[in-house]
């Protein structure tokens, strides 16, 4: 009973870290594609200038616009996470020194202005690249449970009917259990994205998850409590893959661990 209760759980922790890892890699390539981080760290700074009562707007976009220009150089090509747009190499991050130098490099600002902004930069600048980070990682989290809330829409991925299958499946719980192993030996959650999208994409073919637009309407629309309960079930599992494929990964290798110790004690 016990080592059932341990398959269950496994096979449903492998599914759920299956469709986080299609998550990550689909929120990752939508990142690099639409340099999100890029934007993020010229809207924060844009922010912070805006709030400066000596610096005038033109003034704050001349310095946005440098920061948009700026070309690796030396250690900030090697130090710093790079974006490739087209032919042209964007850094998106930015060092307290590289800023400043940035200012100093305005020529529509005075000496006076440029020290009193230098000064700001010293005293602001860990806040500031603090609130960078933490907005960067909202925007992410909220791109994530939107993007899992289409998968599991489209998959029609119910938590409840996954439970129900792998407790009343014997041969299902089984072959979820062999993408389980397969999951946690290949150390997923380290390869890239691309090859983390191909490897996903073959394991969630195997388990038959199938995008079935034919059934959206019945699935979604018919006013009974079956339908409620979809709903409920794709909203509960959106919630769950937005926890993150660490957090699915550790997971099932904290019960996979738990079943070999037991099965050793069976013996």
């Amino acid at each position: 009973m016990l080592m059932d209760m341990l398959g269950i759980f496994i096979g449903f922790s492998a599914i759920m870290l299956l469709f986080s890892l299609l998550v990550t890699a689909l929120v990752h390539g939508a990142q690099a594609a639409l340099n999100l981080r890029l934007k993020n760290l010229k809207n924060v700074i844009e922010s912070f200038f805006s709030q400066i009562d000596f610096l005038e707007a033109d003034l704050v976009k001349n310095i946005i616009d440098k920061i948009d220009q700026r070309s690796p150089k030396q250690l900030y090509a090697t130090a710093l996470p790079l974006n490739l747009q087209g032919n042209q190499l964007k850094l998106t991050s930015i060092g307290q020194q590289e800023l400043i130098d940035i200012i100093n490099s305005t020529h529509e600002l005075s000496i006076e202005q440029r020290e009193q902004l230098t000064q700001k930069i010293h005293y602001y600048f860990d806040a500031l690249e603090e609130l960078m980070s933490q907005r960067f990682k909202q925007w992410m989290h909220q791109i994530s449970i939107a993007t899992a809330f289409v998968l599991c829409f489209v998959f029609q991925l119910n938590c409840f009917s996954i439970l129900k299958d792998l407790n009343q499946d014997s041969y299902y719980r089984s072959q979820v259990g062999l993408v389980a192993e397969q999951l946690t030996s290949n150390s997923t959650t380290g390869i890239n994205a691309q090859k983390s999208s191909e490897l996903v994409q073959h394991h969630i073919q195997a388990l038959n998850f199938e995008i079935t637009p034919e059934q959206w309407k019945p699935y979604y629309s018919s006013l009974n409590v079956q339908t409620i309960t979809n709903w409920i079930g794709i909203i509960f599992s959106a919630i769950l893959i937005s926890l993150g494929a660490p957090f699915w990964f550790n997971r099932l290798k904290d019960m996979v661990s738990l079943r070999d110790r037991l099965s050793e004690q069976k013996r």
